[in-house]
């Protein structure tokens, strides 16, 4: 993984910091196994079929790690968490401890009727995560465009079980960069079906990165670790698909930050939250809003804010109040009158909120220092205690996060 040069521009200036902490966040992870039925070719995990946990156990971790941190939702993920015989039952334990369950899922062995039995159980939603290197089967050699097919009987299945969330995680590599522009239109045009769209630039380890790693004194090579990649990718940054994006819409405006661990300014999660209907995007949310809506949502629930449902999406047309202090709403406002103007028969149509999020994982400085995301989302259990899901691999292997040193080398 090559070193992130850091230069301070505006990409997060003015945006509101999102107030997420270690104890207290919009998310937590929840990981009931790490077996998979598919091999991401840059997955930073091993794909272990003997991690199964029993009910008990998964019982007694979630409830830890909801002493440890207050949180919105509560993501069941892996592995695959659906491969998990106890899937429903897992769903319907943290339904009952009071958190929303959402499924973060590569969609394989998902069906209407599981889906069925999974809304009957509380389930609040679900996330898919598709892109071109999963190794698909029956998807292989497939395209970003192409795969929106796929994408579509996903949002499809969610939307007819009606009243659940339907979001999507997509790993940009370099090669499938000139492909975002086809996967943001594709999630504008189902602004209806689809709450959230998070793209990831990948980020895996190469042998002949300029680092050395270390377990406290032991030295370690990097193929004995699952973050190795055969292939040496050229290290995206946020702003590279904010770019891409702008490029479909070039009026879009994030909202919304989560800095780094070492450079606060570093935009390692950018939210953002357009308004429109099925056929025009009308503008964006500010950072006023956001700031209110976190706000009074914690006053009120206790808790910061992650996915609202759909019936509260689906209202986005009460926002527009909102413009009183947001001036990317009074835009949107005024944007949605001219529409009523040159077709009066709109005035009736449902104005939804729809987020497209950037999130630029765990950076290595030039002299060495990993950047992590401050307030990250993705904390989960372990050993008593809440780690990075993306650094969770250093904990089992070697009961620490790995230390970089660059090379003498180079």
């Amino acid at each position: 993984m090559k070193p992130i040069e850091h230069k301070t521009d505006s990409i997060t200036t003015g945006l509101h910091r999102m107030p997420w902490t270690q104890s207290d966040n919009g998310f937590t992870w929840l990981e009931p196994t790490r077996k998979c039925n598919m091999a991401c070719e840059y997955c930073y995990q091993r794909n272990d079929h003997a991690s199964e946990k029993p009910l008990e156990v998964i019982e007694k971790e979630l409830k830890a790690m909801l002493r440890l941190r207050t949180c919105d939702t509560m993501l069941i993920a892996g592995g695959e968490p659906l491969t998990h015989p106890d899937i429903v039952k897992i769903t319907k334990l943290v339904k009952s401890l009071g958190p929303k369950p959402v499924i973060l899922t590569n969609g394989q062995a998902l069906t209407p009727e599981l889906v069925t039995k999974l809304k009957s159980a509380g389930v609040f939603g679900f996330v898919f995560h598709v892109d071109t290197h999963q190794g698909r089967p029956g998807w292989e050699e497939k395209t970003e465009k192409e795969l929106n097919q796929l994408r579509q009987s996903l949002a499809d299945m969610i939307y007819d079980a009606k009243g659940l969330i339907c979001a999507f995680n997509t790993t940009i590599l370099p090669e499938t960069l000139h492909e975002v522009a086809d996967i943001v239109k594709w999630t504008t045009d189902n602004l209806h079906k689809v709450s959230t769209n998070v793209l990831i630039p990948v980020r895996s380890a190469h042998p002949e990165d300029p680092w050395e790693y270390y377990a406290g004194s032991e030295k370690i090579t990097i193929d004995q670790t699952p973050y190795v990649s055969k292939q040496c990718y050229r290290n995206l940054t946020a702003l590279d698909i904010c770019k891409e994006i702008w490029s479909v819409h070039p009026d879009y405006r994030f909202h919304s930050y989560l800095g780094g661990t070492i450079l606060p300014d570093s935009p390692k999660w950018l939210f953002g939250t357009h308004i429109g209907s099925r056929k025009k995007l009308f503008g964006n949310l500010g950072p006023k809003s956001v700031e209110l809506i976190q706000s009074v949502y914690h006053l009120v629930a206790g808790k910061f804010l992650s996915f609202p449902s759909p019936r509260i999406n689906r209202k986005a047309r009460l926002l527009f109040a909102f413009g009183l202090i947001d001036r990317s709403i009074r835009v949107a406002w005024k944007n949605r009158f001219l529409s009523l103007l040159r077709n009066p028969l709109t005035l009736f149509e449902k104005i939804s909120l729809q987020n497209i999020i950037v999130m630029q994982p765990h950076d290595y400085l030039p002299n060495g220092e990993q950047d992590e995301c401050d307030g990250c989302p993705n904390k989960t259990y372990w050993n008593g205690r809440l780690v990075s899901e993306c650094r969770k691999e250093d904990y089992l292997l070697y009961g620490r996060p790995l230390a970089t040193f660059r090379k003498k080398s180079c």
